[in-house]
């Protein structure tokens, strides 16, 4: 069966840390302001401070509300993505099936199970490799543009993308040399007065 144990690829680590942007944009911005009037520091200005600093990168919220918004991602995409009812029905139509279940509904019910279980790896592990540049960083006081290019999103997109890569060229290599339905020697082209095109 052809459950990946990283459904969704590198896209959620994508959408969780580009809308991570806006919290520290917008706190950044607000406390500037607040200090540009020199307001009185009230509950409202020291809270717009705490949480300036509390979703600066590398800080425990941000790193917090950065796995859940994996987690929460990982799932939609792997939602969006994965149809069992569809796989379930090709199973079926290929005269294949899971031994002890019936093909059709419990058949979806199962993967749909099972991808969910396999999700929650998933996104353990995107997490952890979203995650270790940024700990490494604040932990090592190492300025977070080295940790982060070092880091496991870029090696994580470098992969995807070769092994996209990878089977996209199979594929029109093994249509290149597919002999046809009817034809026998396996040449390209039509056979136009001796010549091949």
């Amino acid at each position: 069966l052809p459950l990946r144990v990283n459904h969704g690829g590198v896209m959620p680590i994508i959408f969780a840390q580009s809308l991570m942007l806006f919290p520290g944009v917008f706190f950044g911005w607000l406390n500037g302001v607040m200090h540009a009037n020199n307001r009185d520091p009230g509950f409202f200005t020291r809270a717009v401070e705490f949480l300036n600093v509390e979703f600066g990168r590398g800080a425990f919220i941000y790193v917090i509300t950065e796995v859940a918004m994996i987690y929460f991602f990982a799932y939609f995409w792997t939602t969006v993505q994965f149809q069992p009812k569809e796989m379930a029905n090709q199973l079926r139509d290929y005269g294949s099936f899971i031994p002890g279940l019936r093909p059709g509904r419990r058949t979806a019910d199962y993967l749909e199970k099972v991808m969910f279980r396999i999700t929650y790896v998933g996104a353990a592990f995107l997490c952890l490799i979203a995650i270790v540049p940024t700990v490494i960083s604040v932990a090592m006081n190492i300025p977070i543009q080295i940790t982060a290019f070092l880091g496991g999103t870029g090696l994580l997109i470098v992969v995807s993308v070769a092994l996209d890569m990878v089977q996209r060229i199979e594929a029109n290599l093994l249509m290149r040399n597919y002999g046809g339905f009817l034809g026998g020697d396996g040449r390209k082209g039509k056979r136009i007065k001796g010549r091949q095109y």
